[in-house]
Order: C-alpha cells, then structure tokens, then sequence
C-alpha cells in the first residue's frame, strides 16, 4: 500500500509498506543538486552531502558510524543533477533507531569549519579519481556538450576551485535556500507501521520554510539541443565514445516505449550493439545505450570503450545502427522479447527496500507523483508496436546526434565526419 501525506513539519512523506520484508530503507529527498546551483555554487551540493555526516550537536563524525554500526544498519548519500538522498537501512525492529540519527545528522550537523576544511580535500581528492576514470569524463563530456546552454551541463562535483572557495556561510546559506520543507520528500520502504513512523518523523524531523512561496528550479523545459561535438585527449589505452541525441523527459507518456527500445538498441546482452560491436566485431568489452530522464528534458545516449585502432569503426557502425533503426524499425520478436525483459527487471527491482525507497523517492521529489507496481507494470503491459514506433520516430534522429571522445584521439576530423557525414 502506497502512503502519500504531509508531515507536521510540511514534509512530504511517501511510503511503501512491505509486509513480508524484515528491512525498511528511509531516504531523506532534497530537490536540489547541480542543477539549482549557479555557476559559482557548482559542487556546493556534493560538498554539503559529505558534510553532513562530520559530526551533528550531539554526535561526531566517528560516533554517527559506530551508532549505525551498533544496529546493524547501513547508511550512506548520493547527490545527483536534480536531487541529493540521504539514507539509511536498517531491520525492522531498529526503525526508530536508525530515523533518529539519520534525522539528527540531517537537521543538526554542525558543518564545523574545521571539517569543512578537511573535507575540501576529500573532495577534491574525488574529482581527481574521477578524472582518472575515463568512463566518468566521458560521460561529463557528454553531458557538458549536449546540454551546452543548459543548466544541465554542470557536473555534480563542481571544478576544484569552487570546493578550494567554499566557507561554512556559503553551504548554510544554500541550505537555507533549497533544505526547506516545501522541498524535501521522505522516502520510506519496508516493513513498518505508519503511525509509529509518523510519530517519529513529526518528532525528530524538523526543517525550515522556503521565505518565498516555491523553490527556484533551474528550467530546462525550452532547451533546444544543437548538435555538438568534442574531444579529450588522454594518454590512455582506450578511446571512450559518447553519442546522444535528444529524448523524453521523465513524465512523457511514451517513456516505457523508449525503456523497450533501449533494450533492443543497446540496454540487454541480446541489443544489437552488444551483439554487433562485441560480440561479432570484438571491438568492445562494454557497449550499451541508455535514455537519462529528467524533470524537463532528457537524451538517449550510447557509450563504448575501444581502442583507437577501432574507434572509426565503432564509431561507424553505432551510427549504422541507428540509421537502421530510424529506417526500418524493429521486429516484432525484438519487441516482444524486449518487453518481457523490462517487465522483468521492474518486478526483480522492485525484492529491495533499497531499490523501492529510491524509486518512489525521486519519482515523487521530481514529478509529484507516485505510481503503484501495478500500475507501473500496467503501463509496460499497455505498451504496443506502435508505441516504441513513435519513439524511434521522436527520438532516434541520426542527423541530430552530439558525440564526444576520450582518450588518445589520432584524426578528430575523421571522427566527426562519422558522425556528421560532412
């Protein structure tokens, strides 16, 4: 049974009750990240996540981790382009337990300047890992290209001098702004009672209110993509390939369309660039395709990891195949067989508190609704032929990709050419 209300506080609390479980997972839901910072505040969301946990009025950093170790529990954060989560899992029978340092780290840290110090480093030593993974500068570079012009092309991390400049009154003034009842949702999944959970929360969650009547979201809605293309040179043993084009936001009504048509693409083992790039080729160890959705706009984006002997080649026939997809379609056994794969995903997701709590979470702080399994499981069931038709004709555009390159790029022009056919 799905649970939908507003806390004393003004809090949005959303729950699922899972009578047969012994966990329960809470998120704490902020609408905020990347993407509600301006260019200056870029990173300051991360950086706010990480300090959180270092240290509250009545407990350190160190006694956060051994209260949540005493009852077994697991508790961690994420911070995203349109919302960060903090959270935490725990059995049933140490709910209340696990709530209450979960809210107190939320509503009390000290964000001490000391720390804060301490953790710039931490920080900074994260945007240094990850630019030593080439997949994540591939997918920043994406990101950054597509959605040149958007506030979307802000990474989650921020540039390194931004954390370097950060002071406590920056991070407390932007909580001030964005950590505000009108903007957090709580998440719960598992097995719980309501009015127990209720209780806690109106007695340990307490928050501020936004001085204005809404929250400022950065809009994305009237983004227009124009092609784009870039390159990173790096002196590694692959090059990484990004391609993107334009797609749905996350309420389109044509969206599990798209899920299905991803998993033929490039989303399954079985997907044609799979089968096609690795498996006929063995140019590639990961290929795959994924659409990202968010709360106004969206692309469907492809990725492979190769050597630049056959980067041309990849490249090339990632672009035949969706030349081939926009021309001539799908069968209807890749159809059918792709649509019996995400139903079966959504229903294997769906044995976790943890996947549970995430899903109703974000689809609450980004869309203001929550669907029930089976309605979810109705709206994959409803999909038709036509459906992931009209999302071949809406979204796989070959004349309108962007594409990016990482790693030891040897002719760039050659690479573009590929993709623009200029």
């Amino acid at each position: 049974m799905l649970i939908n209300k507003k806390l004393e506080s003004g809090v949005t609390l959303v729950g699922e009750q899972l009578g047969n479980f012994h966990s329960v997972t809470m998120g704490i839901w902020v609408g905020a990240g990347s993407i509600t910072e301006t260019p200056a505040e870029n990173g300051i969301s991360h950086l706010i996540e990480h300090m959180l946990f270092k240290g509250t009025d009545k407990r350190s950093a160190k006694q956060i981790a051994v209260d949540v170790d005493n009852i077994g529990g697991q508790i961690n954060a994420f911070t995203s382009k349109e919302a960060t989560c903090y959270y935490i899992k725990t059995i049933d029978e140490k709910i209340e337990e696990g709530m209450e340092i979960l809210t107190d780290l939320f509503c009390h840290a000290t964000l001490d300047p000391t720390e804060l110090e301490k953790e710039k480093g931490v920080v900074l030593e994260e945007i240094a890992m990850s630019n030593d993974t080439p997949e994540d500068v591939a997918m920043d570079l994406i990101s950054s290209t597509f959605f040149k012009g958007c506030s979307l092309e802000k990474t989650i991390l921020g540039p390194p001098e931004n954390i370097k400049g950060f002071m406590r009154d920056n991070l407390t003034g932007y909580m001030d702004h964005h950590y505000t009842a009108e903007n957090i949702v709580v998440s719960v999944a598992g097995n719980f009672d309501e009015g127990k959970l209720t209780d806690c929360l109106n007695k340990y969650l307490s928050v501020g209110h936004s001085r204005k009547n809404n929250i400022e979201v950065a809009d994305c809605s009237n983004f227009k993509n124009i092609k784009g293309f870039d390159t990173a040179k790096k002196d590694i043993e692959q090059v990484h390939v990004c391609m993107a084009m334009p797609s749905y936001d996350v309420k389109n009504k044509n969206r599990y369309a798209l899920h299905v048509l991803n998993n033929i693409i490039g989303g399954s083992m079985s997907s044609r660039l799979f089968q096609k790039i690795r498996e006929e080729m063995g140019m590639a160890y990961s290929v795959y395709s994924h659409p990202v959705m968010y709360r106004d706009t969206g692309m469907f984006s492809l990725y492979a990891g190769t050597t630049a002997q056959n980067v041309q080649a990849v490249a090339d026939t990632m672009v035949e195949e969706l030349r081939m997809i926009a021309q001539k379609g799908v069968t209807t056994t890749e159809f059918e067989q792709s649509k019996a794969q995400l139903k079966g995903n959504l229903i294997l997701s769906l044995e976790s508190t943890s996947a549970k709590m995430n899903s109703i979470g974000k689809a609450m702080v980004l869309t203001g609704r929550v669907y029930t399994d089976e309605e979810v499981i109705k709206m994959v069931d409803d999909t038709t032929f036509d459906d992931v038709g009209r999302a071949i004709e809406e979204v796989i555009a070959p004349d309108k990709i962007t594409a990016t390159y990482v790693g030891k790029i040897n002719d760039a022009s050659a690479l573009k050419n590929t993709t623009f056919g200029d």
